[in-house]
Order: C-alpha cells, then structure tokens, then sequence
C-alpha cells in the first residue's frame, strides 16, 4: 500500500482547478471457499475525486450550499455549490407504528467541506424548505464557537457567512422558540460538516462493487479503498472483517451500505478514515457470531488497540422498526470475544435474577475481569495508555430508532470533534482514561446527551474527562416523562447505573446546552436498574468524587411532568455491601448557569439523602460570556421598524434577567444587529431587531434601553 500520495479536498471550492472524476478502474474478486471468504483486490495505483453516480450518498435538494476559501472573516471569494447528502426518518410510521422511532420525523442534509490549515470558508446557504425562513432568526450552531467569526448578510430564507474553524455546524433558519414545541420533531435539518484536508495513499486497493460473499476479509497489513462512483449496496447486510494494519479509506461523497467490525479477536492498529457514508439498512441476519451476534451488532465495532476512526460520517437507515446498533464502539466493556459455541445475548445483562444473575464465564477482551468476575489473563492488543488508545476525530453519526446509540472509543480512547445526533445515548463514557472532547450533540427524542452507564463488567472505572461539548439541541424532553420509570427522567446528564464497577474521577468540564431541555442532572444507582451487571453479592458501586465544573443552560428548564433534576444513590443496599460498593454519588460537585442562576439543592429531587453525601453545588462563569460593555448603549431608547430599525426579530420579546442575557440572546443570533431591553417591576424583557443602523431614529422612552451589537 506504499506508494505516493494525493491530497483530497473535497473538490475545494473556488480553486482554479478541482479533482477529476474517478477514473475506471479494474478490480478482480477471488472467491475462496467457505462460509466467510476473503476477497482479494488487485493493487495499482489509485487516486481520484468525487463523482455523482449511484455509489454516492443521496443527495438532497432541500438546501443550496456554496463556499469557498478566503483569508479571512473580513474578507470574501467567489463561492461554488457543493452536494448536500440526505437521510430522513426511514420508518413509515403512517403503516407501521414503531415505539422506537419516539414520533421523532423530519430530515438532514449536509455537506462535507474541506478547510485548509490557517484559512477561512465563506458560505452561502439558501433553504427551499416549506415554511423556513430568518423572519424569527438565523443560526449557525454550536453558537458560541460561530458568533464572534463577523457578520453574517441574511435574507428571509438566505444568508452567507464564514466559517473559521474546523467542525460540525448546523444551519437554522428558525426562531429559538421553535425548539420548544412538538413541531421540532419534524424540523428538516442542515449540518455543514467542515473538515480538515486529508490525504488518501494514492497505492490502494480499491474495493469493488460485485462481491458475492456477505463476510469479507480485509487485511492484514493492506490498504483498501471505496472508491467514488462505486455502487455498494448489496441488496443485503454486507459485512468487512478489519485485521491487524489494516487501513480502509473512503473517497469524498462514497456511500457504503456495509459495517465494519472485529470481535471474534483483538486487532492492532486499524484505520478508517475518509469523508464518505458508511449506511447500516439493511435487516442483520440473527445471532452469527463475529458478524451479527449483540456483541457485533454496530455499524463500526471493533477490539484492539491502536483504531483509529477518522471523517467518515455514519447513519443507520433501516426502515424496520426495531433495528438497534451503536454507530461506533471500540472495546465495549459490556461485551464479550465473540464464542462460536455459545453465542452472547445482550439480555444476560438484563437479568433482574437478585441479589445477582450466575453470570456465563465468557471471555473478556480487555476488561480486567470476564464476565463472571475471574480474572482475566490476557490482554494482547489491549491499550495501556493514551499512546495506544483507540481515537475517533470528525466522525459523524446519525440514527433514527431507540436502540441506535452514539460513540464509544473504550478505555484510554478519545473521541475528538465529532457529532451525534441519535435518538438513545449519544456519548457513553463508560471506562477508564477516556476523553471527550469537542463533541456536538443533536439529541433527538429519547436518550442521555451524556450518558454514565448501565451494565459495565466489574473493573475500575476511573479518570475520564468529558470537556467542551455542545448540545445544540436537546428533545428528550418529549420522552422524559415515561423513560425511565423514576423521577429522573432523561437530563442532560445521567443514567441508571447497574454496574458493579466504582466509578471516579470523573471530571466533566465546559457542557453547553443551547435550546429547550428537561433538566440537567438526572442519575440514579440501583441494584435493579434495567440493564445491570453487579458483583456476584448483587452490589453496585458507587460513583465517587465526580465533579461537573460548567454546565451552562442558555433558557430554561422546559418544565413536565414526570421528570427533574434528580440523584440518588441505592437506598437498600444488601448487607453485605460495604465501602464503595454501597452504591452512593459521593462527593458530586456541580457548577452550573441555567439562563443566569445557578442550581441548587431545592432544584432536585433527592428521594434519598443519605446516598448522596458530599453533594456541593456552585456558580459558574461562562468563558465565552458576550462582554456586554462591547455593546454601545442608547439608554433611554427603544428601537422597532420606524424607530431605528428594519425588522423585528421578536413578536413577543422574552423574559431575562437582566441587560446581559440579552445581549447574549443577540450574540447567538446571527441576523440580530441590536436588542431593546425594558425592566417592569424588576423583570427583564427582550426584543430581538436587525437594521440598526441609524442610532438617531430610535425613539426616546425612559423604560427602554437600546444595545447595537459590535460588528
């Protein structure tokens, strides 16, 4: 696979020149007897750009979407459009009524778009989306990564603006009131994926398209290639076995309707990486070992060390209702090496049997202990520390049913600016040295943004960092009152924690939540919890010393029934259960804003006290907070059209605290030049208006104050 290099970009916009269209090319199958055959691809040189044939991911014509790049946010180009790729709720749910798709419907398109080191992306995106427009606002979240990159022009259902960073933004013609009603269930998304320039090793070898075995080989030591153009989509569930150095890549716009996986042994050193659609749709056969069995039941799901997974973006589109499957999950620690004798089940993990189920003795791969708690003695291709952890960077994942989680990198792994958007769990740091970092969440309508756990082995569970995520949206509220069946509901944080293993250290930092949500802390340890796995003197452990520093709301709780900010400890331990094995949050410290104050004691619900000692709470600061003297006040001022400014953003203002959460609701809004700011028996109230251009206009009343946004 050596050989010289090329370097892909997307086909960069505004470039003098953009990459070819793929060349034919040869490729040869040999098909080896068995069951499981390995397909061998002939070698030669390989390079290429992206192509519009059948191969590639859907495309979309709800959203135009040009760019181009530039210097600079002060400066512009000439933009040119890019495809937009497409995925939409897949269940028909006006035949087949289907509890796990939770109502959630609507759409998302997005782009892939190449940045280059050091410079700057000029977008332009038009919606032609029924009912979207920028009357009520317009908004590139993650907010507080795109509100200081310049001023944005916008028209009712138009805008250009710039992009100085790598990410994952999503692009929203709609009022931040929006998010608060049952109708953003349906909200037809767009996501502009911006990412690095990669380079693909232009000696591969390129997968074809007509294989007749559903189980293929790849490696080891070898690289492959699904070329753009190729048409993969086997009319069935089409599987790749990953082995020790082996790379994959994808071609710009490729879609792949296959999984990847490894779970019969533990491998080394494994790449995935490239901008295309790795698509789970087709029904998995049941129960085969290695290739579908619940270990195996991920669109990317491997063990070992040294994986790492990089660019490609991953959906699950299976229009049956209840498909379940991770996108991606490296050395999940609730799963075993895969047994050709005894095939593992997802519900041994299920069993309510007290004080504890006479777990199997499968075989760990990396866990400590197997799963009957004897220790375990091998661990060939296990990481040892950060150096050889598993990594997932810009990966980008989407589902449509219960049952379709996040991202998992597994012990010492790292997942690094990526984006989730599923309807379960979206980020599950369940093990020890993990980081999370940079990580953008669309939650959809049932699940944890960030989620603590439920059935890992006993080991120790240590030292795990979640910092800088952006939960841009947060739906769970529309399940909240039904799921689980406590007090807790789904918050932003928390789970049903049935594990035998001690959690610590934890350290939570920076979590932004930018729209409507249930609450914030909802986490329960139980002995009974639904998913479990407890010592075999049926003790769970505790979860000590966690401490959540920046947890910032930017509205308030969207208030039910049924659901709250909630922690509990197990109330009724067995005897026998002592120390950390008590099954307490011990010493949880939170520093939280929620819309300028912060929690308390007297905002949760805390059914037992005794299990939860230590519990401290705090203020925190923004550090991205708007400085509100960058503002120029016109006090004694009020603005609206005839009055100084063009439009107004706002029909019925909203309530704040005071001159600082206005401003902040301007900053995030990126067709919003000022705010009119009024108090009325010391509640604030809010307007949003753009055109305010002409200080001299606004109109004199003393109740009034005026903010123009810094341009």
């Amino acid at each position: 696979s050596e050989g010289d290099e090329v370097s892909y970009s997307n086909e960069t916009a505004g470039s003098s020149s953009k990459n070819t269209t793929l060349l034919k090319r040869l490729a040869m199958v040999a098909i080896l007897g068995g069951c499981a055959v390995a397909a061998v691809f002939l070698l030669f040189p390989h390079g290429g750009g992206s192509s519009s044939s059948s191969g590639d991911s859907p495309s979309s014509s709800q959203y135009t979407v040009k760019y181009c790049v530039t210097s600079s946010i002060k400066s512009t180009c000439t933009p040119v459009e890019v495809a937009t790729q497409y995925t939409h709720q897949p269940v028909d749910t006006s035949v087949d009524e289907c509890d796990e798709t939770t109502d959630q419907e609507g759409s998302v398109s997005w782009a892939d778009l190449t940045l280059p080191a050091g410079m700057v992306l000029f977008v332009e995106v038009s919606t032609n989306v029924k009912g979207q427009n920028s009357n009520s606002g317009f908004f590139v979240r993650p907010t507080r990564r795109t509100r200081e990159w310049g001023k944005a022009t916008v028209t009712a259902t138009s805008a250009s603006f710039h992009l100085a960073d790598t990410g994952q933004f999503s692009v929203e013609f709609a009022s931040s009131d929006s998010w608060w009603s049952e109708t953003s269930l349906k909200f037809d998304a767009l996501m502009l994926f911006v990412n690095p320039t990669l380079t693909i090793p232009s000696r591969v070898k390129l997968i074809p398209d007509t294989i007749n075995s559903t189980v293929i080989d790849l490696g080891p030591n070898k690289a492959y290639v699904f070329g753009a153009g190729m048409t993969y989509d086997w009319g069935r569930d089409q599987v790749f076995k990953v082995h020790d150095r082996t790379h994959i890549y994808f071609e710009p716009g490729v879609n792949v309707r296959a999984r990847i996986v490894q779970t019969e042994k533990k491998v080394d050193n494994v790449l995935i990486s490239g901008y295309g659609t790795l698509e789970t749709h087709y029904d998995l056969e049941p129960d085969l070992v290695g290739i579908s069995d619940d270990a195996t039941h991920q669109s990317i799901g491997i063990y070992g060390k040294n994986i790492k997974v990089f660019g490609v973006t991953i959906i699950n589109t299976n229009p049956n209702c209840g498909t379940w499957g991770y996108c991606l999950n490296l050395n999940a620690n609730w799963s075993p090496i895969g047994d050709p004798t005894d095939v593992f089940g997802a519900d041994e993990l299920q069993d309510q049997t007290l004080p504890a189920p006479d777990y199997k003795p499968r075989q760990a791969h990396c866990q400590e202990q197997n799963m009957d708690d004897s220790a375990n003695t091998n661990f060939d291709n296990c990481p040892t520390s950060h150096a050889d952890g598993n990594s997932v960077e810009f990966v980008k994942c989407m589902t449509w049913q219960m049952g379709q989680d996040g991202l998992n990198a597994g012990k010492y792994g790292t997942v690094d600016n990526s984006f989730v958007r599923v309807i379960d769990d979206s980020i599950k740091p369940w093990d020890s040295h993990g980081v999370y970092t940079n990580v953008t969440i669309w939650q959809q309508a049932l699940g944890w943004p960030i989620n603590f756990g439920w059935w890992s082995w006993v080991q120790p569970d240590l030292s795990t960092v979640v910092e800088d995520i952006h939960v841009i949206h947060n739906h769970n509220w529309h399940t909240s009152a039904g799921w689980p069946e406590t007090k807790s509901g789904q918050c932003t944080i928390g789970g049903i924690y049935g594990s035998g293993a001690v959690k610590s250290n934890y350290k939570l930092k920076n979590i932004y939540v930018e729209t409507a949500a249930s609450c914030a802390v909802g986490l329960e340890i139980s002995k009974t919890a639904y998913s479990r796995h407890p010592t075999a003197a049926g003790c769970v452990g505790s979860i000590v010393n966690m401490e959540i520093d920046g947890l910032f709301f930017d509205e308030q709780f969207k208030t039910g029934t049924g659901y709250d900010n909630f922690i509990s400890g197990e109330a009724n331990p067995y005897s026998s259960c002592t120390g950390t094995l008590r099954g307490q949050v011990e010493n949880l410290t939170i520093s939280s804003n929620v819309a300028g104050t912060a929690l308390s004691a007297s905002d949760f619900v805390l059914p037992a006290a005794s299990t939860v000692p230590g519990l401290k709470f705090t203020a925190a600061t923004d550090p991205h907070a708007v400085e509100l003297a960058r503002y120029t006040r016109y006090k004694g001022k009020n603005a609206y059209i005839g009055f100084g400014a063009s439009a107004e953003i706002d029909e019925d203002g909203a309530d704040v605290l005071g001159p600082q959460q206005c401003v902040e609701r301007c900053q995030n809004d990126w067709s919003c030049d000022c705010v009119s700011y009024e108090t009325i028996d010391g509640t604030g109230y809010c307007w949003k208006m753009r055109g305010c251009e002409d200080p001299t206009q606004f109109e004199d009343n003393s109740n009034f104050d005026v903010y123009v946004r810094p341009w």
